[in-house]
């Protein structure tokens, strides 16, 4: 998997900060990147048209058991749809 991509999306995740100030408490969270390479494979094995919005949500919400913002999430959506084109 390519490691400037994997710091690209975990960078734009970690801006967002789903998490917001749990993050300073989530043990091993590593700036989201973690986070990043299953989003990245996730996207690469789904062959739904809104794949990567999807993609991104099953993840963090099945990591950290969370609701995301709709409005956050489209978003980052947009910015990682940037990054793979």
């Amino acid at each position: 998997m390519n490691e400037e991509l994997i710091t690209k999306v975990a960078s734009i995740i970690e801006q967002w900060n789903p998490l917001g100030s749990a993050a300073n408490t989530t043990d091993n969270l590593d700036g989201y990147r973690y986070e990043a390479i299953d989003i990245i494979a996730t996207i690469q094995l789904s062959d739904s048209s809104d794949n990567v919005k999807k993609s991104i949500e099953q993840v963090l919400t099945q990591a950290f058991n969370i609701e995301l913002n709709q409005t956050q999430l489209i978003e980052a959506t947009s910015k990682i749809k940037n990054l793979l084109n």
